[in-house]
């Protein structure tokens, strides 16, 4: 089963199965899991704006954060989504994951439409100088010593580390792609892309340490679809480790689109064992 096919199965609501290859260490991959979460509330909002009952379409998400309460495996997970308000300008929503009974993950997502506003104000940070991304080699996928799914992403990485190598500073840098273009570039697809690179904190260990993402949340300044962003969407990509202490690192980053617009801003809380 393919990407697009265990979103649209999620979209449905009820059993996805969650194919091998997808996976990092003994977990799906958090993106994947976000992915999952987000297909199964649009597709709940399409079912009921079929009934008479809700909004037309959903507006443009504007935040998405994932609860990861436990680890899923490969096979199959139920998706579960449910809308929380249908409001004027903002539609609220909750999914849920399970596996063998077992809740593994929650998100909570938030929809708004387009308004008037006197605020505007420029993003701050502005997309890093990065090479040509054809100039850098993508990770290559091995077997036992990369994530799995690492197969389905291209992360070409410019600036830190890789992990585990003692570094100095908890920041990196890159550039994220889908290896195998989507028909149409949805918010599912920028989940997917942005929990790609390893948690920015670890390349600061010296030696093997587990760590995993505890809450996630990407914020979308910029309208994310079809209309926006073209299939084989490439993004730049920086992280930065705010702070870390008592086994919990936080860490922000950005992705812009190659022309420099800023897309999203993601934030996460991550366990580190060591």
């Amino acid at each position: 089963m393919s990407l697009t096919s265990m979103l649209e199965a999620a979209a449905r609501g009820g059993t996805v199965e969650i194919v091998d290859g997808w996976t990092q260490g003994r977990a799906i991959y958090g993106g994947l899991t976000g992915a999952l979460l987000l297909a199964s509330i649009k597709g709940r909002l399409r079912e009921i704006a079929g009934d008479g009952t809700g909004v037309a379409a959903p507006h443009p998400l504007r935040s998405f954060t994932v609860s990861f309460i436990g680890p899923a495996t490969t096979g199959p997970v139920e998706v579960r989504a449910e809308v929380l308000r249908v409001g004027k300008n903002v539609t609220q929503c909750q999914a849920t994951l399970r596996q063998d009974g077992a809740l593994v993950a929650t998100a909570l997502a938030a929809f708004g439409k387009h308004r008037e506003s006197t605020i505007s104000v420029a993003p701050r940070h502005p997309m890093p100088e990065l090479p040509d991304p054809e100039s850098i080699e993508p990770f290559p996928y091995i077997e036992k010593m990369t994530p799995e799914f690492y197969r389905f992403l291209a992360l070409r990485q410019v600036g830190g580390a890789l992990p585990f190598t003692g570094a100095e500073t908890g920041d990196l840098s890159g550039w994220a792609q889908l290896r195998e273009a989507p028909e149409e570039f949805g918010e599912e697809h920028l989940l997917v892309l942005a929990d790609a690179w390893p948690p920015a904190t670890i390349q600061m260990l010296s030696g093997f340490a587990p760590a995993s993402s505890l809450t996630w949340t990407l914020e979308l300044v910029a309208e994310v679809g079809p209309g926006t962003i073209p299939a084989d969407a490439l993004f730049a990509y920086e992280a930065t480790t705010d702070a870390s202490r008592d086994g919990y690192a936080h860490t922000h980053a950005m992705l812009w689109r190659p022309d420099g617009a800023l897309t999203a801003i993601s934030r996460q809380t991550i366990t580190v064992f060591g």
